[in-house]
């Protein structure tokens, strides 16, 4: 690890904190994308790696796997600035899990669009979400990732009980307790739920990262306080030891973000694809999991919850109904594009509106988030 190679080498313990090692991993982060980006989007546009087919007279669409560089540069400043414990191994596993199933789809819509530009598939058979992975298998190898890595942290995480901080109510007064039989099958969910809410969101350029900047934001700072027995105690949060080591992996997460948008900002230059925002989000579950505030998630993640409950209400309905729908289209970004449509000048405008108003409130249900946790009690 750097920090601990420059405490030994300078004498000074200002390295091994973990305030410095969370600025200095969103830093290392943010530079290893700012570095690496300029090559990496020659590279895709040289083997054409766009999931849009070519339209005629249309500009090329920018590439995706986007959201691959984005893991790599996460899991670099964590290696760099994490002491590995069982909240940071089981938050990577699930990043590395769920990145690796997001990518073969990516590689999958990548592949569909170049056999239609060549005549061998029908425009018309096209699925955005390219079933290189049916979404069938894919929930299937989602909830077997994340059984087997909630079954390992239950086992060698010993604050991690099934315990969880429900809003508005101290812990004193009702602190749920779940089986581990019912414990483990909720974890899961929640981090499949939160993956495929990721995953919905990310469908207007920079739309999926601010709520994920917000999220992260929110599990790193209660996973700092959580860690420390004086705050935890002064604040009557549960303390549980180790899991401050989140702090550095959250702002790790906030860095290649904060870099992200420089270039998905709109009009975007890359998209984050699957292997970026399921992976993300499946890592962002289980830290909500982790630090004991996995009922705050539909708070703090208001916007990526929202994006998930509209495709899930929109299905359902529209099967129970007989073909009646609740939304003019989903995900919600879809709906208000609809709905809105004719009153910008162009449609990159009502994007920008769009994103900029869920960027708004994934700022201001932070803010709420935090308040709820630490004083509504």
């Amino acid at each position: 690890m750097v920090s601990s190679l420059l405490s030994s080498l300078t004498g000074y313990s200002i390295f091994d904190g973990r305030m410095f090692r969370a600025g200095a991993a969103a830093i290392l982060a943010a530079f290893v994308v700012f570095a690496l980006m300029p090559a990496f989007l020659r590279f895709l546009r040289k083997v054409d790696a766009t999931s849009d087919f070519d339209k005629e007279g249309a500009p090329p669409s920018p590439p995706i796997l986007g959201g691959l560089l984005l893991v790599v540069s996460t899991l670099v400043a964590s290696v760099a600035f994490c002491e590995f414990n069982g909240y940071v191994v089981s938050t990577l596993l699930i990043l590395v899990a769920y990145s690796s199933v997001g990518l073969i789809d990516d590689v999958a819509k990548i592949r569909t669009k170049r056999r239609i530009n060549l005549g061998k598939a029908k425009a018309a058979d096209y699925q955005n979400k390219a079933d290189g992975i049916g979404a069938t298998t894919r929930l299937v190898l989602y909830f077997l990732f994340s059984f087997i890595v909630a079954f390992c942290a239950y086992k060698f995480i010993p604050e991690l009980r099934g315990n969880l901080t429900v809003p508005f109510v101290k812990p004193e007064i009702w602190h749920p307790y779940l089986e581990n039989w019912l414990f483990i099958p909720f974890i899961s969910f929640v981090i499949t739920a939160m993956a495929n809410g990721t995953n919905f969101t990310d469908g207007l350029d920079s739309l999926v990262a601010v709520p994920i900047i917000t999220c992260a934001a929110f599990v790193g700072i209660i996973a700092y306080v959580s860690g420390n027995a004086t705050f935890a105690a002064y604040l009557h949060i549960p303390c549980l030891p180790g899991v401050d080591e989140l702090f550095p992996l959250a702002a790790a997460i906030i860095g290649t973000h904060i870099a992200w948008l420089w270039y998905n900002c709109p009009p975007a230059q890359i998209y984050m694809g699957d292997a970026g925002s399921v992976g993300f989000g499946g890592a962002l579950g289980m830290m909500f999991i982790l630090v004991q505030a996995g009922l705050f998630l539909p708070i703090v993640g208001v916007v990526i919850i929202a994006e998930a409950f509209s495709v899930a209400a929109q299905i359902g309905w529209f099967k129970l109904s007989g073909g009646k729908r609740i939304f003019l289209c989903a995900p919600l970004h879809h709906h208000y594009q609809m709905k809105w449509k004719g009153m910008f000048p162009s449609k990159p405008l009502l994007n920008s509106k769009i994103a900029w108003r869920m960027h708004l409130v994934s700022i201001f249900a932070l803010i709420v988030g935090l308040t709820l946790f630490f004083k509504v009690r």
